[in-house]
């Protein structure tokens, strides 16, 4: 269970921007950036991810490489507002592999999802 979150400092936040660039830099090269020692960076970045800040270390993909060059917004509306509803929706759209996220959204539109497809032509 993460404990609670103490605020970020200024060395919190330089070495989160240096992890957000590359998860695989080592510990040594961020303290070496940042003019403080490898415990104390070690120590940080245990910290940030015991409180939460960090959730995980992942690769960023470059989809024209993937085929999946074309990215789609779909709006989607529904009368049903209900907590099953919502439920069999998110089975339902996680389980396509193409969405590669979902959100409820205020306003006119209930839901908008991130499709990756090849081409336009591909989503139809």
């Amino acid at each position: 269970m993460p404990s609670e979150i103490k605020s970020l400092d200024d060395t919190d936040r330089a070495i989160l921007k240096i992890l957000q660039a590359d998860s695989t830099i080592s510990l040594e090269a961020i303290a070496e950036k940042l003019h403080v020692s490898v415990n104390t960076c070690w120590r940080r970045v245990r910290r940030l991810e015991d409180d939460g800040v960090i959730l995980s270390r992942v690769a960023i993909c470059d989809p024209d490489k993937l085929g999946l060059g074309q990215t789609v917004f779909v709006a989607i509306k529904t009368n049903d507002h209900s907590a099953a509803w919502l439920n069999k929706f998110s089975k339902t759209v996680t389980a396509i592999p193409e969405v590669v996220e979902f959100y409820r959204m205020a306003g006119d539109v209930d839901y908008l999802l991130k499709v990756a497809v090849q081409s336009v032509a591909d989503f139809f």
